[in-house]
């Protein structure tokens, strides 16, 4: 018979955490130790697992299989634990997206955490603030249909809908009426990692927006400039700050209309365009 564990996998997005956490409770139990899970799996090495939660081994599908064996993991908890695992060691950002995207489809993480993949959504668009913008226009009609003409480069009134209802859901707008809508401003939070990775899907999408739109506009509607410095190392804070400085004028400056008439957007870029040598 399966011993439930109190360790909920589903809440988990560090596999390693997870062992941790997992050795710490089954530790409760008379005469388990990482020798007894090492012949629990079927390895060999009796200090395996804690190698590999001091993150000084990885797995490979091998060592995983003895591992979900060792866990007494049931079906669907095998399927979220080995895309766990290869979310976390995963190197590229393509990968690690393409592994959060298969964590994502998991039910029991649907049921646990609803609002997750709402979080990975917003970020995976770059038209969802643009909708959180219009929606207090004083000339919003409350229809789709309105946004969707509205926004450049276009997008179809489904889609807009579904912003609407996206933002809603993530508490960024609320109803005032039977048509309008007001602000609110709820943090979203996520773990570091994730923050990255949602935070990094969110910024390439907002570099393939600049493309189209440079494409789309004439010089006349758009402001587009480039600078290739040669700086010193010792500039680099300095430098960031200043752009840090300037968003934060920028932000001062803006929060004073309470009605936007128009939404804009402001990227900066700032990167080294030579190889970077490790200090």
């Amino acid at each position: 018979m399966r011993q439930e564990s109190k360790i909920n996998l589903f809440q988990y997005r560090d596999y390693r955490q997870y062992l941790r956490d997992w050795y710490q409770e089954s530790k409760k139990r008379r005469g388990f130790s990482f020798r007894a899970f090492a012949k629990q799996a079927g390895f060999k090495s009796s200090n395996f697992m804690m190698l590999v939660i001091q993150a000084k081994r990885n797995l490979t599908e091998e060592s995983l299989k003895k591992f979900m064996a060792g866990l007494k993991l049931n079906k669907q908890e095998q399927e979220f634990f080995r895309n766990l695992v290869f979310f976390n060691q995963s190197e590229t950002h393509e990968d690690k997206n393409y592994y959060y995207g298969l964590l994502l489809q998991s039910r029991k993480l649907n049921e646990l955490k609803p609002i997750e993949k709402q979080h990975y959504d917003y970020y995976s668009a770059w038209y969802h603030p643009v909708v959180r913008e219009l929606v207090i226009s004083k000339d919003f009609d409350g229809t789709p249909e309105w946004i969707a003409k509205r926004i450049f480069p276009k997008i179809t009134p489904h889609q807009a809908a579904k912003s609407i209802e996206l933002l809603h859901q993530l508490g960024m707008i609320e109803k005032t009426g039977s048509q309008g809508w007001k602000q609110t401003s709820p943090m979203i939070s996520t773990g570091p990692e994730l923050t990255s990775l949602v935070v990094h899907n969110y910024h390439k999408s907002l570099l393939d927006l600049s493309k189209e739109v440079m494409d789309l506009l004439s010089l006349h509607h758009r402001d587009t400039s480039a600078m290739t410095l040669g700086v010193s190392k010792g500039q680099l804070p300095e430098l960031k700050e200043k752009i840090r400085g300037f968003r934060r004028e920028i932000l001062k400056m803006v929060s004073q209309c309470e009605v936007p008439e128009e939404v804009v957007q402001l990227n900066i870029q700032f990167y080294p365009v030579t190889a970077v040598a490790d200090s």
